[in-house]
């Protein structure tokens, strides 16, 4: 059985980019038929913090995607990984690392002024047993380390193809640090390992660690899975997505309005050919499929997450908007209406003012001073709405612009403006009947004892 994992560090909150790996992961594995494991990373005991792990939690439920089994902190296993290093020690698989912090930075000082990668040079791989011996009894901290296989590496990646490691990519890299907590590439190989995830379904950052966890498998005897790695998400200076260029956690973008069902079918479909672009999640997972993804890393476009947004927004269920905005059901006719131009949840709790309060934006004020319009004609749009019944808007238009001298379309901004306090907005002619008279009116009248006292 297809069994995946997304493994996040609960160190902050959930990144966009690492929302896109946990939805295509569980796609996949919805695709398969198979199971997906929610995997706590949260070895970095000092960065790692329970209220991280709770937003993590929160935002993929918000996302609607469901674990089938976890949440497995690796916390809580770390018998298990000393465990296994106890195994590749007694089997001369790894060995004791007694290299101070010291010793190791001036060595990595060394090899970056000869131009060379900074590597681990094995002295202490030839330490004999009674060495190790007498340097553990004197109480010397130490590291455990791997005894790289010194080989090359290659293993075929089911987006990008084969890829190549040279026999000198993987040094002797630590499985345990001090304190006996696990290094990641060591706690991740062990996890997969004993999950029995078949997929491993990431972001391209981690193509580097694959060659030590597949070295790792080989030691172990286990098979290892197949890999697979997602492009990233970049933004406009086509460097990976961060929070200098524009909201990056999911956090934000529910702060800002978006729907879960759009910021779901955007990070569904972006750097994947797809027949069509609105999806829900059952066709994001039935159309899924490793080979529709791209190798190259996709711009992240916030006028594109628009777009979804207002398409969801407008075509779903006017309850799941209500629940949204958590509004009761009598506010469905002004949500059926409003939903037609808003980008965002924001925008739309914006506009529910409209309906309720008489002002009038500045941008809507120095529009209308621009046209210099008299209080008798002002008034005249007044008295539409103190009729005992009110013309339609086109009416309205064709009543004013005689003798008026202004163009239809600035005879349509100006009556926005005195019926909805904006520039922009719903369209007039649904929008009427819904806004009392008497707002409007209180509106007209505010603009006009302004106008008056200036």
């Amino acid at each position: 059985m297809v069994k995946v994992r997304f493994a996040p560090s609960p160190t902050g909150h959930l990144h966009v980019g690492n929302a896109k790996v946990a939805l295509l992961n569980y796609l996949f594995a919805r695709n398969q038929g198979g199971a997906f494991v929610l995997r706590i990373e949260d070895t970095d005991l000092e960065r790692s913090d329970a209220s991280y792990e709770m937003s993590i939690l929160d935002d993929l439920k918000w996302l609607g995607i469901v674990w089938d089994e976890g949440p497995l902190r690796q916390t809580e296993r770390f018998d298990i990984y000393r465990s296994y290093a106890k195994d590749l020690l007694d089997k001369g698989l790894a060995y004791r690392c007694f290299c101070s912090q010291g010793e190791l930075e001036t060595a990595r000082e060394v090899s970056l002024k000869k131009g060379e990668a900074p590597r681990y040079s094995g002295v202490c791989r030839k330490l004999s047993e009674k060495e190790v011996f007498h340097l553990e009894e004197s109480g010397k901290p130490y590291v455990v380390r791997f005894k790289s296989l010194n080989k090359p590496i290659t293993f075929v990646d089911s987006i990008h193809g084969e890829i190549q490691f040279p026999r000198d990519h993987v040094d002797d890299f630590i499985l345990m640090k001090h304190g006996s907590t696990p290094s990641y590439n060591f706690a991740a190989t062990i996890d997969d390992m004993l999950m029995d995830i078949t997929h491993v379904i990431r972001g391209a950052d981690h193509v580097s660690n694959t060659p030590k966890q597949i070295m790792l498998f080989e030691s172990l005897g286990i098979r290892s899975p197949q890999y697979a790695h997602l492009s990233l998400l970049i933004g406009e200076d086509k460097k990976p997505l961060s929070k200098r260029q524009s909201a990056t956690r999911v956090k934000d973008f529910r702060e800002m309005g978006i729907l879960p069902e759009a910021l779901r079918n955007y990070l569904g479909t972006i750097g994947r050919s797809v027949n069509k672009e609105i999806l829900d999640m059952g066709e994001l997972a039935g159309t899924f499929s490793l080979a529709s993804l791209s190798r190259t890393d996709s711009f992240f476009d916030m006028e594109k997450l628009y777009w979804f947004n207002k398409e969801h927004i407008k075509n779903i269920p006017i309850e799941i908007l209500l629940k949204e905005l958590d509004l009761p059901s009598q506010y469905s006719d002004r949500i059926g209406v409003l939903r037609e131009n808003a980008a965002t949840l924001n925008e739309m709790k914006d506009y529910l003012d409209i309906f309720d309060k008489a002002d009038m934006s500045e941008e809507g004020k120095v529009h209308l001073s621009q046209l210099a319009l008299s209080d008798d004609f002002v008034t005249r749009i007044a008295g539409f709405f103190t009729a005992p019944s009110s013309p339609s808007v086109d009416n309205m238009v064709n009543t004013l612009l005689e003798g008026s001298g202004l163009k239809k379309k600035d005879m349509y901004m100006i009556l926005r403006i005195f019926l909805t306090g904006r520039k922009s907005g719903p369209p007039l002619r649904e929008i009427l009947q819904l806004i009392p008279n008497d707002i409007i009116v209180k509106r007209i009248d505010s603009y006009l004892d302004e106008s008056r006292r200036i």
